[in-house]
């Protein structure tokens, strides 16, 4: 080998190093930050208002579900569960939320599946627990709708 492509096979792997140190070097995303809640937070319920709420038939089986809310007492800091029902039908869902996937006030959209056809009116609620396996305790209105 000549001595110039001796000196560039060498300048060469000398930059191995840097680029391996180079691309741990990126920027972190920060943590994301938890609120602390305390026991006695926990054991007050909270209450929310539920208000505009549309069941909007999309397909045959398939209904569209939007309904805002607000906590009107307390804050999200708790497990959550949207109950869907469809009145005189067996048709039911029920959607989970973590508090963190809730917000003092927002809309909540789901689709729901009917298993069995035809719908005609609607009726939502949320419940609460501290975990999923305490058992949920209704928290909010009942709101009341026809399926369009």
């Amino acid at each position: 080998m000549s001595s110039s492509t001796l000196r560039y096979l060498t300048g060469c792997w000398l930059l191995v190093p840097v680029l391996v140190l180079a691309t741990g070097c990126g920027h972190k995303p920060a943590a994301p930050i938890v609120p602390v809640i305390s026991q006695e937070e926990l054991a007050v319920p909270n209450e929310i208002e539920l208000f505009d709420a549309k069941a909007t038939l999309v397909e045959p089986n398939l209904v569209q579900i939007e309904v805002k809310y607000r906590f009107t007492k307390g804050r999200p800091n708790k497990a959550f569960l949207c109950d869907i029902f469809f009145p005189g039908t067996p048709n039911h869902a029920a959607k989970s939320m973590d508090s963190w996937q809730m917000k003092p006030e927002g809309v909540i959209k789901d689709g729901v599946v009917l298993s069995k056809p035809p719908v005609k009116e609607f009726e939502i609620y949320i419940s609460e627990a501290v975990t999923p396996q305490d058992g949920f305790k209704k928290v909010s209105n009942v709101i009341r709708g026809p399926v369009q």
